[in-house]
């Protein structure tokens, strides 16, 4: 079973933030796969893709969990729709997570400020699950780099209120760097406080991207680091752990327009793995 120590998370992210930032190369066209959103009481850096067109999708997941804490399910429906320097995002999310269910409902913005700088805000709430949070909000603010605006760089904030006494604040440090074609490469260093109890947890995340737009994209996804906490009942709560996850990602176009997004998890604490996947489908207008 692996575990990562705080020393070796740090090492390792130093290492792989340093080797992406040295490698030399060309920049492409920076249009990378819209991804889900999460409900993880962290940032999700997805919150700042740049989708290429108005777009809906619709679909589901299915994740078998060890140590008796059974099966996740859910149903989602996203949108996005772009009008002038502005696209707009909508979640609508039905989840069931350790025996409870609800609804998580989310709607963003992601404004261009000019040549170089854009930023994004997104809000969310819901209705039952005591795993959804109360009030979510998650905002980024970017920079272009690089004669080719190849090179982003983010900051980012975000604000999860459990329906509970938990409250998680994550502050956010990433860059995506866009190569010649078909290769992008991400990575980025959460900062979490968890209350009660201001307990700090930090976590990272490395992913590289392979493909083209309107044909397809494979992305692998590592995190790794520590959790302040996580909810697993009305009144059960895990503590100050350690934690990591590998996905892979594969956004298919089956046509001009539409296609299948599919995404395998493997996530490992000291209490359970969760493993499965989801499957959407997606319509470009």
């Amino acid at each position: 079973m692996m575990k990562l120590s705080l020393r070796s998370y740090f090492a390792g992210l130093i290492v792989l933030l340093h080797f992406t930032l040295s490698l030399a190369a060309h920049g492409q066209d920076q249009s990378s796969p819209a991804q889900p959103t999460g409900k993880e009481q962290t940032l999700s850096t997805e919150s700042s893709a740049r989708p290429l067109s108005n777009q809906m999708e619709v679909g589901g997941s299915y994740f078998r969990l060890t140590n008796g804490y059974g099966y996740w399910s859910s149903g989602y429906t996203r949108a996005v729709y772009q009008a002038g320097n502005n696209v707009w995002t909508g979640e609508l999310n039905g989840q069931r997570e350790f025996g409870d269910a609800g609804v998580y409902f989310a709607a963003g913005d992601t404004h261009t400020f000019s040549e170089n700088w854009y930023g994004s805000v997104t809000l969310g709430t819901s209705a039952g699950g005591f795993f959804w949070p109360r009030f979510r909000s998650d905002s980024f603010l970017n920079k272009k780099w690089l004669t080719r605006k190849q090179w982003i760089t983010t900051i980012g904030y975000g604000y999860f209120g459990a329906k509970d006494s938990h409250r998680n604040n994550s502050f956010f440090l990433g860059s995506t760097y866009y190569f010649a074609k078909p290769w992008i490469v991400e990575e980025g260093l959460y900062l979490n406080v968890s209350h009660p109890g201001a307990v700090f947890a930090p976590s990272g995340f490395v992913a590289v991207t392979h493909g083209t737009n309107k044909h397809q994209y494979f992305t692998a996804h590592v995190g790794f680091g520590e959790e302040g906490y996580q909810l697993i009942g009305p009144a059960a709560t895990l503590a100050k752990f350690e934690s990591q996850d590998v996905s892979i990602t594969c956004r298919k176009w089956l046509g001009v327009n539409w296609g299948l997004n599919f995404n395998a998890n493997y996530y490992h604490n000291a209490f359970y793995t969760r493993a499965g996947s989801s499957l959407g489908i997606f319509k470009e207008f």
